[in-house]
C-alpha cells in the first residue's frame, strides 16, 4: 500500500523504469497526501492497466505502450475502492468500493464507468464469481461482508439484485 505510487519495472532486471505519483484530489475534491494502490489488473485486448486509487475514488486506465509517455484516463467513481474481478467477457471490471457501499463497473473497451452499482450492505473486496444464472443470465457476484448473504450484478442492466 505504501508509498503513495505505483512503479513500471524492466522484467528481466527489475529496474524502475517509472515511479508515478498517487497523490491528488479524491472525488469530492479534497486533497489526499498519501492514497494507496489497492490493485491493478491488465487488460487482456490492449496495454493497459486498470489501477484502483483507494481512498481517492479514482480509478486510472493506463496506456503503457509508451513508457516514457504515459496515457492515463482517469474515471471518478467512488471512495475506498478495493480490489475487483473480471466479468466473463473479460470486457467489464467490477471493483467493490467497499466502505462506500457501492461495486463500479468499468467499461474497458470504452474506457468509461459503465455504473456504479449501490449495495445495501459493504460488498467484500475480493474476485468475484461469474456465473450463469437460469433466471438472471450471466452475472458476477459477490459475497456481502461478514455475512453469509451475497450480491449479484446484471451486467446487460447494470443493476444489483440481493
Amino acid at each position: 500500500y505504501w508509498p503513495p505510487q505505483y512503479t513500471i519495472y524492466e522484467g528481466d532486471t527489475l529496474k524502475p523504469l517509472k515511479i508515478v505519483s498517487t497523490r491528488s484530489s479524491t472525488i469530492d475534491g479534497e486533497y489526499h497526501p498519501e492514497p494507496r494502490v489497492a490493485s491493478i489488473v491488465a487488460s487482456l485486448d490492449k496495454p493497459e492497466w486498470v489501477i484502483n486509487v483507494k481512498e481517492t475514488g479514482l480509478i486510472k486506465l493506463v496506456d503503457y505502450s509508451d513508457i516514457k509517455n504515459l496515457k492515463e484516463t482517469t474515471i471518478e467513481a467512488a471512495k475506498f475502492l478495493h480490489d475487483g474481478g473480471w466479468d466473463s467477457t473479460k470486457r467489464y471490471f467490477l471493483v467493490a468500493a467497499n466502505m462506500s457501499n457501492k461495486v463500479a463497473v468499468v467499461d474497458t473497451k470504452e474506457g468509461k464507468l459503465a455504473a456504479l452499482v449501490e449495495t445495501k450492505e459493504k460488498p467484500h473486496p475480493g474476485r468475484g464469481a461469474n456465473f450463469v444464472h437460469p433466471e438472471f443470465g450471466p452475472v458476477w457476484a459477490t459475497s456481502i461482508h461478514m455475512t453469509s448473504r451475497s450480491s449479484r450484478v446484471d451486467l446487460q442492466a447494470c443493476k444489483l439484485s440481493l
